[in-house]
């Protein structure tokens, strides 16, 4: 199976999993989550990133999206996935928002995500300013 873990700083992680629920029709057993949040220790974040990733096997591969480069979420399950012998099997991605982590599932099991211009590509076109026309410019179907 091909994994995707979702980790963040507060909660983040579990707020996009829960809300792509929504988008997918109920959750995904590819779709995991961790989250180091408010006055949570190391131990106990590491501790809950080797329980998310328990079922993860040799088989597997995993892609790893964080809210955060360098953060301590993304940098404690790094050192998780390294000892658990995963890390030839695993990639990374940050900062994380629902139409990459959308684009990520839908690539699952195709060639590697980060390292295609392409996704690369399709994820800067996410980014873009959303602006409103005044209310005088609409015509009176478009203000409904």
């Amino acid at each position: 199976m091909n994994y995707v873990l979702l980790v963040s700083h507060g909660t983040v992680a579990a707020s996009m999993h829960e809300t792509l629920k929504v988008f997918f029709l109920g959750d995904r057993k590819d779709l995991l989550h961790a989250c180091m949040e408010e006055d949570m220790s190391p131990d106990t974040y590491v501790l809950q990133v080797r329980q998310v990733l328990s079922s993860v096997t040799e088989e597997d591969t995993l892609t790893v999206l964080a809210d955060l480069m360098g953060g301590s979420p993304l940098t404690y399950a790094s050192y998780v996935i390294s000892t658990m012998g995963l890390s030839d099997r695993t990639e990374y991605l940050c900062g994380m928002n629902l139409p990459m982590i959308m684009e990520v599932l839908g690539r699952t099991g195709q060639e590697s995500v980060s390292g295609t211009n392409g996704f690369l590509q399709e994820m800067r076109n996410t980014i873009r300013p959303f602006v409103l026309p005044a209310l005088s410019e609409c015509t009176q179907e478009e203000r409904i």
